[in-house]
């Protein structure tokens, strides 16, 4: 390689072509946790109320109150039928949110910070690993950033999901295995391989959506020999290195899985219910390899990407593709991936794991810009590209966000569901249901109340979108269930003749409303004139407001109050 020296009169310092360039990936990474510091710390004015609190992450949190007591007598994921709570694997990530929650307070903000900080961690690891990939290093940045303020992908953190810390361990897997291509065998790189196993190991055990990103790190893991020119015996090298990396994800299995271990046999037979809300399963295995071919599975996934705002880096992967063919092997893995995903369930927060593989394909643009000469009409249509998607991220997630966000304040403002809860029914050791009202799930907590609310087993339309068709069954159980209720809150409006019925067989008599300063029921998701104008909405800032809600209780409840406390 030519030494090529760079002169800086003032400093009277000589430097390489390769230290300048080391010089500025230091001053590249300095600039990223300034980045990073001001992305945090504007999310945090809007976190409270863009969305309004979602039934994601009160569920979320409790999996990973459960994974801490199992015994629990209650749950916001009640198996109304077996009347017990549902008990997940992936217990990890529910603990995340579930730590989040104790430690910022009964407001409920803990596990959607937590999130963000997942996210933050997500997009450092897409950087390096980018980096590591040769990728040149302002299209690192510029797609790292945009990836850290995908307004798909930050959806997912201010609903207090834990896709952020799956995508980050995943990230952080490929970026060991990768870095590692040019190094020779030794004891150190086995051990790294090994972390990477436990990592995607790990990853699993946070969100079972881990699937979606293996078939990447998979990837990595078979260009490990590459970097050892052994020819043929290229396959004895990743036997060897396939060995290592499944005994470091064993063992991060068998370390992780042991608090749990108890409830293994309940957790294992729960899965099923879990996996049959997620996958369709009336699909036969004919049915769901024939949905890769079908236009209908593509058609849905490009809508994913529209309406959550984020088309512009599927169209950049897309270009990518075509115009760097030595990323062959990452297109293979990426339509793997989206087979899987097509034999699933295609919905927003499944898509959004395919962003790991758009980013790499992504680079590939600016990769052959670096590798050989290309017309300027191309070099300026990779660099107008990457600095459109990059304001197209920012300003979608930084500043409409923030402008939508500090205009819902008032209306979507949580301490007004602490005052209603705290005087429709105080603070005490309360059954209360919940009737899909999970706005209350934290204020709930926070109160000493015993939540619950039935865990629905979705059905399907003729598009593969899930359906909630019945919601309080079998009728007989729900009656039970609400026999031992002191309380139940439902969304005015909510009551039919037959909702009604179990609620005066159960000896609950309507109360009060509990108003949130808006009279009016909340308008339903998708259900006015302005369809398409509504689903937009909805995914950038979520309900306009919380609405009204209807209370319900017995002459004497059976629980006697107790002092404030949180769970």
């Amino acid at each position: 390689m030519s030494m090529q020296v760079i002169s800086y009169p003032h400093s009277g310092k000589f430097f390489t072509k390769l230290q300048a360039k080391a010089l500025a990936v230091k001053w590249l990474w300095g600039i990223w946790m300034v980045v990073m510091l001001v992305s945090f710390l504007v999310q945090l004015l809007t976190i409270d109320v863009l969305p309004h609190i979602q039934q994601d992450e009160a569920q979320i949190t409790d999996y990973g109150r459960l994974a801490l007591h199992p015994q629990s007598d209650w749950a916001v994921t009640w198996r109304v039928a077996e009347g017990k709570p549902l008990l997940l694997w992936s217990y990890v990530g529910p603990l995340i949110a579930e730590a989040s929650f104790h430690l910022f307070g009964p407001s409920g903000l803990g596990p959607r910070i937590a999130s963000l900080i997942g996210g933050l961690l997500a997009a450092t690891m897409a950087l390096g690993w980018i980096l590591a990939r040769k990728v040149p290093v302002y299209a690192a940045f510029g797609l790292s950033l945009a990836f850290l303020l995908d307004p798909l992908f930050l959806l997912s953190q201010r609903m207090a999901r834990v896709d952020s810390w799956v995508v980050a361990l995943c990230l952080a897997a490929c970026w060991i295995l990768h870095s590692e291509l040019k190094k020779d065998r030794n004891t150190a790189f086995r051990w790294q391989i090994m972390v990477a196993g436990g990592l995607a190991a790990m990853a699993a055990l946070v969100w079972p959506s881990a699937v979606f990103l293996y078939p990447l790190i998979l990837l990595e893991l078979i260009q490990l020999p590459k970097s050892e020119n052994a020819g043929p015996g290229n396959w004895r090298s990743i036997l060897i290195n396939g060995v290592v990396f499944a005994s470091g994800a064993l063992i991060g299995i068998g370390v992780l899985i042991l608090p749990v271990l108890q409830s293994i046999v309940i957790i294992y037979n729960d899965m099923t219910t879990m996996f049959s809300q997620n996958i369709d399963v009336t699909k036969t295995i004919q049915e769901r390899f024939s949905g890769v071919f079908q236009y209908q599975s593509w058609v849905k996934m490009i809508k994913a990407f529209v309406k959550t705002f984020s088309p512009i880096l599927p169209i950049l992967a897309l270009f990518g593709a075509i115009a760097y063919r030595k990323h062959g092997a990452v297109v293979v893995v990426c339509l793997t991936a989206i087979a899987i995903i097509f034999s699933t369930l295609i919905y927003e927060f499944r898509v959004l794991y395919l962003m790991p593989y758009l980013l790499v394909l992504s680079s590939g643009l600016f990769i052959r810009l670096a590798d050989k000469p290309s017309s300027l009409l191309f070099q300026r249509a990779s660099k107008g590209a990457l600095i459109l998607l990059i304001f197209w991220s920012v300003g979608t997630s930084l500043f409409l966000r923030t402008i939508l966000g500090t205009e819902g304040k008032t209306v979507r403002d949580r301490e007004k569901i602490y005052e209603v809860a705290n005087t429709g029914i105080g603070p005490g050791n309360y059954n209360v249901y919940l009737g899909f009202t999970y706005e209350f799930y934290f204020v709930g907590r926070s109160l000493g109340w015993n939540l619950y609310t039935p865990y629905i087993q979705y059905s399907f339309d003729n598009q593969g979108n899930w359906i909630r068709e019945v919601n309080h069954v079998p009728d007989s159980k729900v009656i039970e269930l609400l026999n031992h209720m002191d309380y139940a809150i439902f969304p005015r409006g909510s009551i039919d003749a037959k909702l009604a019925y179990q609620l005066e067989e159960a000896g609950l008599r309507y109360k009060r409303a509990l108003h949130l300063g808006d009279d009016q029921p909340v308008r339903q998701r998708f259900t006015t004139e302005n369809r398409d104008r509504d689903v937009l909405l909805w995914f950038l800032q979520g309900k306009e407001s919380y609405g009204s809600y209807l209370l319900y209780s017995r002459d004497t409840p059976f629980a006697k109050t107790a002092a404030f406390k949180l769970n």
